[in-house]
């Protein structure tokens, strides 16, 4: 018989689980069962005229066993939790880096949670499984154990997945804990020096000028850069052509070269070239302005009524204990308000964040519904 089914017919004859947790518990209750139940027994066969024999007795003792059994099935797997997440981590943990290695996503994991796990006293292992718009990894991560031994990271990918691909192999919300948000970053608007504009409204002035001709880079279809893009189209009418790379690197190179006249990325990929004069920065796409560009508005500023932060997160598969949850949570914390640490991040353009897990889900549940409605909106549909 099943425990649920054990106990709720043990429920049915007014017998309830006792709470076992050691193997002094279960001798002590075995004898009090076993007691109670021949009571019962001897009482049933009184009252139907029968004696009291052996056959009674067995049935007793078989119902003590069942209580008990279904007691240590309940009461001794909830004990067990509790030194499971006191004694996290026991072993290495694995960090799934849905990108190939020197991406954001990477060196946030090489450097922050490496950190953080190793003050909790254990390696990390970084596992980078790149594909698939970061699916094939994120679907490794909600397919394994629930047990925080593995975990991913996640940037805006994770979030705008679901409303341009329909027949993701994980559900976005459902499958996963939101551990913390380790950082966000400003993504810096640039184009080419060639176009005659210093400005984001002067760049959609001569777009319109210039019907068809200019075009913006991004590292692939549904990416954050290309719903931004798509965002800023339909919220101005900028007519720009999308030319897709399939990575950061191609994509700027394509720029300095001329071969597109536009991109959105993250600030330590572009501050060197900015500098240099191979591009020229507009603007930036996040709530606030950079520290390394001052002098840039964001394009709410600008007069353009939109906002992209870039981030990255870290999730656990679903069904994780909430104690290790937290434990995570509280030593990517711990890592990010070291000196040295936040002097490192600020380098490469990183805000720390280390929120707590509540605060990391609203942000993901908010994004996640504003993602479907941009791609509805612009049409983006991955197959």
């Amino acid at each position: 018989m099943a425990i649920p089914d054990m106990k709720k017919r043990l429920s049915a004859e007014g017998a309830e689980p006792a709470t076992v947790t050691t193997p002094e518990d279960f001798g002590k209750v075995m004898k009090e069962k076993i007691a109670k139940w021949t009571r019962v027994a001897q009482r049933r066969e009184h009252q139907a005229g029968m004696i009291c024999d052996g056959h009674a007795m067995k049935r007793a003792f078989g119902r003590a066993m069942a209580c008990l059994l279904a007691s240590a099935a309940t009461g001794m797997t909830a004990h067990a939790q509790l030194p499971a997440a006191e004694s996290y981590p026991a072993k290495p943990v694995k960090i799934i880096v849905p990108y190939t290695p020197g991406g954001a996503n990477d060196i946030l994991a090489r450097t922050v949670l490496t950190k953080a796990i190793a003050d909790l006293g254990q390696n990390t292992i970084v596992d980078n499984r790149a594909g698939g718009n970061t699916v094939i990894g994120t679907q490794l991560a909600a397919r394994s154990a629930p047990d925080g031994y593995t975990l991913v990271t996640v940037d805006n990918a994770y979030v705008s997945a679901p409303g341009i691909q329909p027949n993701l192999p994980y559900d976005t919300l459902k499958d996963f804990v939101r551990v913390t948000m380790i950082a966000s970053t400003s993504p810096v608007f640039v184009v080419h020096p060639s176009l005659p504009v210093k400005t984001v409204k002067e760049l959609i002035a001569l777009a319109r000028a210039r019907p068809g001709v200019l075009t913006y880079g991004t590292t692939g279809a549904g990416t954050t850069a290309h719903l931004a893009f798509a965002q800023i189209k339909v919220v101005t009418g900028l007519d720009a052509i999308h030319v897709p790379y399939k990575g950061g690197a191609q994509q700027i190179t394509a720029l300095i070269s001329g071969e597109v006249s536009m991109l959105i990325s993250v600030p330590a990929a572009l501050l060197a070239h900015i500098k240099a004069g191979r591009m020229r920065a507009l603007a930036v796409s996040g709530s606030r302005r950079l520290p390394s560009l001052p002098e840039l508005p964001t394009l709410q500023e600008a007069g353009i009524p939109v906002v992209v932060d870039a981030f990255w997160g870290l999730l656990a598969p679903a069904g994780t204990n909430p104690a290790i949850v937290n434990k995570l949570q509280e030593a990517v914390e711990r890592t990010l308000k070291i000196p040295e640490m936040r002097t490192r991040l600020d380098d490469m353009q990183f805000q720390p964040m280390g929120n707590p897990p509540a605060q990391f889900e609203e942000f993901v549940q908010r994004e996640v519904t504003r993602w479907i409605s941009v791609a509805k909106a612009a049409d983006i549909k991955l197959e």
